[in-house]
């Protein structure tokens, strides 16, 4: 990777006032536009060109960006991702109306860092360069310019050359690192074909990095392609990062699918939008304001796309308001939150507003909600608070760190330590026992609990005679709204609390009393007097059932009812008695331990005129629960009797 960081300058200003002759002035170097476009003989492409300085730490980048009002469109894509801006402004005429106009968008776009350049100073007397100095002055007052340095230069005698360098190099030291997601996104300005390499695209890396061999993914459309090539300031490179100029050789992908406003990214890490949510800032010098429901044109990274502009809390974005609004797109484009956008007016084509956009995937909204207008003012704070409010987002699906990093446009650390407060916090509790941690937003937890509980109601009132909902039907109930992992959570914790009980393959309600069912009860007794009339000679279950003429799904519910409740025990696979039953063979044993201090198998046989199988399960059954424990081949009572 290049030793040194790229620091990105945007030359903006009217097309007759310069700036390539001073940029080739101040680089020895005319700037880098396709031959297609030089031999138009203007600059109505986008150019760059590199400023080399041994003795400084960074490389200054500058693209220079057409003049021409025709080219609005372009000069946004250019400057969408510079780290500072030279408005270049001729002493001779002034300041213009496509300066204005490219001023608006440095603004709108986020630009912190410039600095004013006057070219052409050797055409005018001093008078002339304070009165403009002055009037540049109170032009940019209350920008990113406020303060900046106003430079008169020109590029015909080299006056001023070196001050500009100076302040450049200057401005290059106070960029702050760019922040990076880790994951590879830079939206394409420019395309075209090399001799012996075949198709190239450039533009500036906005997180992450690619290298020679990467497979990365050409949005919207999402085509994969393989990049057999990686150049940096001209110069092949194994890889290249985040805030550097690239160009990357895609010899497996045809120049005529790939246009300026597309994306290489990595692989599965962008979504293409029709829909993206955002803050709108109304220009304060517009004509007028903004409609709802007014087709305008977007201009994000490098794409333009129309739009149709739905203002979800007015009719109406002023002049000098801001307002969050939805875009609603005319062809799918890629974008993050926290990505600036410029809007011009359908007609006349001016620019209007701008703003950054905070959900690159919304549902379409209601309008004049105030749900909505607050979850949309918590995607645009903090960090903690739009993090929150995507997990809010994501219902019942429990995210990870990285999806909502991804979500976020933010990185895995930022977001890693807003989760970490959040949980601290309650905000947030993590689901996943296994694999990388998920997590719940509370709120959402509670609702799915509430809903879980509401279920179970539900189906006790159709079905009050059962005593537990079976576990598929609410799980499958469950899963239309979120995961297996969610689902043992709220189940555990609605547990915990003694608000369900959970018996066998069934959920029930802790304080619900089972209504009896006539019929069931009916059934109950005929299975019951069958037992209990049995006495010692315990039949076999699926011969009870035979005897009453009842299928599986009858009989099999009704036993096991009676088997819960007591009614009946299981003694063995294949021997069942009525609990009077069990109760006459523990007085049987409680007698013969009484007499003989211990008892055998044979003795409970006789004394009970049992075969061997029934009384061996009995003396086992009782040996289970705790009445007697056996020594040898006799038993004896478990607790020997007191003093």
């Amino acid at each position: 990777m290049p030793d040194k960081d790229h620091v990105i300058v945007g030359t903006a200003g009217h097309i007759d006032h310069g700036k390539s002759a001073l940029v080739r002035a101040l680089t020895g170097t005319d700037p880098d536009t396709l031959p297609e476009e030089k031999a138009r003989g203007m600059t109505i492409e986008l150019g760059f060109v590199f400023l080399d300085d041994p003795s400084y730490a960074k490389q200054i980048v500058f693209i220079d960006v057409p003049g021409h009002e025709k080219f609005v469109k372009t000069m946004a894509a250019g400057a969408s991702n510079v780290d500072a801006a030279l408005l270049v402004i001729a002493a001779d005429e002034g300041i213009a109306v496509q300066t204005r106009e490219h001023f608006d968008i440095l603004r709108l776009l986020g630009v912190k860092l410039g600095a004013v350049a006057l070219t052409k100073s050797d055409l005018v007397d001093e008078a002339r360069l304070a009165e403009l100095a002055a009037s540049v002055r109170h032009f940019v007052r209350g920008s990113f310019l406020a303060d900046a340095p106003i430079l008169p230069v020109s590029a015909l005698t080299g006056a001023g050359l070196t001050a500009l360098k100076a302040v450049l190099q200057d401005l290059g030291r106070r960029v702050p690192p760019r922040p990076d997601s880790g994951i590879f996104r830079m939206p394409i300005d420019r395309v075209f074909t090399m001799h012996g390499f075949g198709t190239v695209v450039a533009g500036t890396i906005l997180g992450g990095a690619v290298r020679a061999g990467d497979r990365v993914a050409v949005y919207p459309e999402g085509f994969v392609t393989r990049v057999r090539g990686v150049q940096v300031h001209g110069s092949k490179s194994e890889a290249s990062g985040v805030g550097r100029r690239t160009a990357l050789n895609l010899p497996d992908a045809a120049k005529e699918t790939l246009r300026r406003g597309q994306v290489a990214a990595a692989e599965g890490s962008l979504a293409p939008t029709s829909r993206l949510d955002a803050r709108l800032d109304v220009l304060p010098d517009a004509a007028r304001g903004l409609k709802h429901r007014e087709r305008v044109r977007l201009h994000i990274g490098t794409d333009e796309v129309m739009a149709r502009l739905a203002v979800i809390g007015a009719q109406t974005v002023e002049p000098g308001a801001a307002s969050p609004v939805q875009l609603i797109l005319e062809r799918p484009t890629v974008a993050l939150p926290g990505d600036r956008f410029v809007i011009r007016l359908f007609s006349p084509v001016v620019t209007i507003g701008g703003g950054q956009v905070l959900d690159a995937s919304p549902m379409k909204h209601k309008r004049f909600s105030g749900e909505v207008l607050e979850s949309l003012e918590k995607l645009g704070g903090s960090t903690r608070d739009a993090v929150e409010q995507l997990f809010a987002q994501a219902g019942g699906r429990p995210q990870s760190v990285r999806e909502i990093a991804l979500k976020a446009g933010r990185s895995d650390a930022e977001v890693a330590d807003a989760v970490a407060g959040l949980l601290a916090e309650g905000r947030l509790v993590a689901v996943a026992p296994e694999g990388p941690p998920r997590f719940l937003h509370a709120g959402i937890r509670d609702r799915l609990a509430d809903g879980l509980v509401a279920s179970v109601r539900a189906y006790f009132k159709a079905n009050p005679f059962r005593e537990t909902m079976p576990f598929s039907d609410l799980r499958a109930e469950f899963l239309a709204q979120s995961d297996a992992p969610t689902l043992k959570h709220v189940l555990d914790e609605l547990v915990g609390r003694k608000a369900f009980f959970r018996r066998e393959s069934g959920v029930g309600l802790v304080g619900r009393e089972t209504q009896k069912d006539p019929v069931e009860e009916e059934l109950r007794r005929r299975v019951e007097g069958v037992f209990q009339s049995a006495r010692f000679t315990a039949p076999l279950e699926d011969d009870v059932r035979l005897k009453l003429g009842l299928n599986p799904s009858v009989f099999n519910p009704v036993l096991n009812g009676l088997v819960r409740s007591g009614t009946l025990v299981r003694l063995a696979p294949k021997v069942t008695y009525h609990r009077e039953t069990i109760e006459a063979a523990r007085a049987a044993v409680a007698g013969l331990i009484e007499r003989h201090g211990s008892v055998s198998i044979a003795e409970l046989r006789d004394r009970l005129d049992l075969s061997r199988k029934y009384a061996q399960a009995i003396l086992e059954y009782f040996d289970r629960t705790g009445f007697t424990r056996r020594v040898g081949d006799r038993h004896v009572p478990a607790k020997p009797p007191a003093g």
